[in-house]
């Protein structure tokens, strides 16, 4: 029998800490539009238990993310592996240790006094979402939410900006799964959908946890049950509505998370978890009326939990040369003090600060002697005919895509942003015709690997290296 329970908490930072998603931002948080929140559902099958949370956050990075789940399943006494941290990726969200453009002390204190808390308060939750478990069924399908647009728009001079690309590929797809109790009553709802939470744009200085936010409040609303969205493969994709130009841009947002919730509700009313249709009766007098009662379930269905969790080594390009990263680094540290002189303030010292950070990295890589290649945590979770893929990077559309195609279940969920996020994994036709190059600037977010302070580019198979490396893990989960 599947138990599961669900439990909630407000992580709201508080004001004055520098906000993350957007380099041209300028200011700290001063207000908070929507509470950012943390949700945990934990699942077990008696054998084994798993911890799902979902954040309204833009990421955590190492060493933060693997300390909390650390902490998380020593709290629960799982494995590490059976942890998934799934984030919303807003761009209303706070700046992190490693994700930061400013080299201000009190907002290091701050974001390490924020990064503390989240240590402290997450494994309570998961303590109090076991609390909650209860003998539950799941019921799982998709809908359609056409919400997101292809952002990679290509210029007649073949560079790409971010932009609108009507054509490019986009997975419109809403996973939802309704959890139970054993008479059909909602314990929780969990929905996942891929597009960039960026409706709330760069000019507003309040904390939101955007479109997620209001799809989250209806499906809520209308079910009594706490929901979970996970975010997919929204590596390439922005919402419709585009990235809100001004300070408050919450119509687009409302609008955009109407669409997404609504779509939520149409699939989860579809979903039976406690009964199946009958054989055809026929009723009536003086004529025969045929309808199928609902039955209960003869069996239990299978929601045997399986997890693996690997680790894969993704090749970067090659590496610049000592004398190069030298280089690269003093234009950058003479970029920041020249503006700093100037008194700028802004996107233009945000990103100086930013290649400044990367530049410091690279030389240090260089300088180390490593091998040029990313290693990355792969999570695979089974529960019975559902798989969940959870990768931690910016992963495109064609991505999930792809997998849920090749997947050897039924039912497959790709997550990216899940357990930290490297960085963006393109897929090979991403990269410029003329290869990638350390000393250009692009204006394609995917290509600036720079801004997760990533030594150089990944090899243009990365994204090919990463499916192959999913699908065997599916394949020995399903065995």
């Amino acid at each position: 029998m599947l138990l599961a329970g669900v439990a909630r908490s407000s992580i709201t930072p508080p004001l004055g800490l520098s906000m993350a998603g957007y380099a041209a931002r300028d200011g700290v948080a001063n207000g908070t539009e929507s509470d950012l929140l943390a949700t945990a559902l934990v699942l077990s099958d008696g054998q084994t238990t798993i911890a799902i949370f979902a954040f309204d956050l833009l990421c955590l990075q190492e060493p933060v993310v693997s300390s909390l789940r650390s902490l998380i399943s020593h709290r629960l006494d799982i494995p590490i592996s059976h942890v998934l941290l799934n984030f919303s990726h807003t761009h209303c969200g706070p700046t992190s240790s490693t994700f930061k453009y400013d080299d201000d002390a009190n907002l290091i204190q701050l974001r390490q006094r924020y990064e503390q808390r989240l240590r402290d308060e997450m494994p309570v939750l998961a303590e109090q979402a076991r609390q909650e478990l209860r003998p539950a069924r799941i019921a799982t399908g998709t809908g359609e939410a056409r919400i997101g647009i292809n952002r990679r728009e290509r210029q007649a001079d073949k560079t790409v900006l971010l932009g609108e690309n009507p054509d490019g590929p986009v997975d419109h797809e809403v996973r939802v799964l309704r959890i139970d109790d054993l008479t059909g009553r909602p314990i929780a709802t969990v929905f996942a959908h891929g597009c960039h939470t960026v409706t709330m744009g760069p000019k507003c200085l309040r904390w939101s946890s955007d479109y997620v936010g209001c799809a989250r409040d209806l499906v809520e609303e209308r079910t009594g049950a706490l929901s979970l969205f996970l975010q997919a493969n929204a590596g390439d994709i922005n919402p419709r509505v585009g990235i809100g130009p001004g300070e408050n841009d919450s119509n687009a947002k409302n609008r955009t998370g109407t669409v997404l919730g609504s779509e939520v509700l149409k699939v989860h009313a579809s979903l039976y978890s406690e009964s199946i249709r009958g054989p055809k009766v026929l009723i009536g007098s003086l004529s025969k009326i045929p309808y199928y009662p609902r039955l209960p379930l003869s069996e239990e269905p299978d929601r045997t939990i399986r997890v693996r969790e690997e680790l894969l080594q993704l090749p970067y390009q090659e590496l610049p040369s000592p004398q190069l990263a030298g280089e690269l680094l003093a234009k950058w540290e003479e970029n920041v003090r020249t503006l700093a002189q100037e008194r700028v303030t802004g996107g233009a010292i945000n990103a100086a600060r930013l290649f400044r950070q990367w530049a410091q990295n690279l030389v240090k890589f260089v300088a180390s002697g490593r091998r040029p290649f990313l290693a990355i945590p792969l999570q695979t979770v089974g529960l019975g005919d559902l798989a969940i893929v959870a990768v931690p990077g910016e992963t495109f559309s064609s991505f999930g895509l792809q997998l849920k195609r090749l997947s050897p279940f039924r039912n497959t969920l790709v997550l990216g942003y899940s357990n930290g996020c490297v960085g963006y994994i393109p897929t090979a036709d991403a990269y410029p015709e003329n290869g990638w190059s350390i000393t250009e600037r692009y204006y394609i977010a995917d290509m600036i690997f720079q801004g997760y302070g990533q030594p150089t580019a990944l090899a243009p198979d990365a994204n090919e290296r990463l499916i192959a490396k999913v699908l065997e893990m599916l394949a020995a989960l399903k065995s």
